[in-house]
């Protein structure tokens, strides 16, 4: 197949075949979502989903068997090309549907690599209603932010120009010794101006046979900028929740009042004694700083650990991160509170959440033992086969009750 894979041997027709039967026979043991009582919502960053030829054949049919498992699913890294996520949409065959939004994160005609988001669901459940949208920022708050803060954007600028004086330097000496020229530096702004990627909008109604009070929502779609400094990473989740703060601010007056965020927010977690704590104070003073009678609430159930686990969920495929999240700002009494993340999935039909850990899949299928318990050479090696054929990171997902 030309163009794939891109760096490592793929896994063969045969390595496929254990690997789609071990999934079709226990894909719950590997954290599929057990209940087909509820709503099923999920977040899924499918490494680089763009032509058909750049996935294998069992990769795709796998990305479909995974995706058919929800109901709702945002999914970050459609590229410019649509021809694979209309590929999925074939393969998931009539009961789905699917809308994504324009290409983010690159100026046109400018270099780096833009991406679209997307939203999948299953009509017989989920029904996309009136709003689709970006979220940017009034081009006058901008102006507003660089003057209040001039003269700290205006040393941010003078080191970044003195940070490029030494990389052209460092370039060129590295082209004439035949070598790869250094990472080209980036500009620390002092203060969040906007989103490189737009998050996307979209408002559904879920619900199904007689009932009567749907969930109505407006589902946000991200994926933050990674950067090459913690701050770049930080600067952009604190924008976001400075955006959602201002929804529950407003949300006894919003056509929408529940918001789901689903998505690659690339969070700083990789120490979660450390910043579980510095994290969920921040939530907890913005569910007490809405102001209103009856404010909206945040719930990150991804940042507590699940009743039935030791530790937090790990997202990305290395099992060392938690790059990925969904969220809740709810008014609706029906969607779950932050306490309620203490009984996830101990009732049939109710709230719960996971992860797919597709990494123990090919671990089992191939090895014969769970992805954790392969030596680190073995890991790495997996690793290098899948990453860019399926992904980097594995699909989160949450259980809403039905709605009554």
């Amino acid at each position: 197949m030309v163009g794939w894979p891109p760096v490592a041997e793929a896994f063969t027709k045969a390595e496929w075949k254990k690997i789609h039967k071990l999934l079709a026979s226990d894909g719950e043991s590997f954290g599929l979502p057990r209940s087909r009582q509820g709503f099923v919502m999920a977040s899924w960053n499918i490494r680089k989903l763009g032509a058909v030829k750049s996935k294998s054949a069992g990769a795709w049919r796998m990305l479909a068997a995974v995706l058919s498992s929800f109901d709702l699913v945002a999914v970050q890294e459609v590229q410019e090309d649509l021809e694979g996520l209309h590929h999925l949409m074939d393969l998931l065959g009539a009961g789905f549907d699917f809308v994504v939004s324009d290409t983010t994160g690159r100026f046109p005609g400018g270099e780096g690599m833009a991406e679209r988001l997307a939203f999948v669901f299953r009509k017989s459940r989920v029904r996309r209603t009136e709003i689709v949208s970006d979220i940017s920022y009034d081009r006058s708050a901008v102006v507003k932010k660089l003057f209040e803060h001039r003269v700290q954007f205006a040393a941010a600028l003078d080191r970044w120009a003195d940070e490029l004086r030494d990389w052209e330097l460092q370039r060129d000496e590295a082209r004439a010794a035949g070598k790869d020229a250094p990472g080209k530096p980036t500009v620390d702004l002092p203060w969040f101006l906007t989103f490189i990627r737009q998050p996307h909008c979209a408002s559904f109604e879920v619900g199904w046979g007689k009932t009567k009070r749907p969930y109505r929502f407006l589902a946000v779609n991200v994926h933050l900028h990674y950067g090459t400094r913690i701050s770049e990473r930080r600067q952009e989740f604190f924008g976001l929740l400075d955006w959602l703060l201002a929804h529950a601010r407003t949300a006894d007056r919003r056509y929408y009042p529940d918001l789901i965020l689903l998505g690659d927010l690339n969070l700083d977690f990789d120490d979660p004694a450390e910043d579980r704590e510095r994290i969920a104070a921040t939530l907890k003073l913005l569910n007490g700083a809405t102001g209103r009678a009856k404010p909206a609430e945040f719930n990150f159930p991804f940042i507590d650990v699940h009743p039935g686990e030791a530790d937090v969920f790990r997202t990305n495929a290395r099992v060392s991160e938690t790059f990925d999240q969904i969220a809740i700002l709810r008014r609706d009494p029906r969607l779950p509170a932050p306490e309620a993340n203490r009984t996830a999935g101990t009732a049939r039909g109710g709230f719960d959440y996971g992860v797919f850990r597709f990494v123990d899949v090919f671990a089992r299928a191939l090895h014969g033992r769970d992805f954790a318990a392969l030596p680190a050479a073995k890991r790495s090696a997996l690793i290098r086969r899948f990453e860019h054929d399926l992904s980097d990171h594995m699909p989160i997902w949450v259980v809403l009750p039905k709605p009554e």
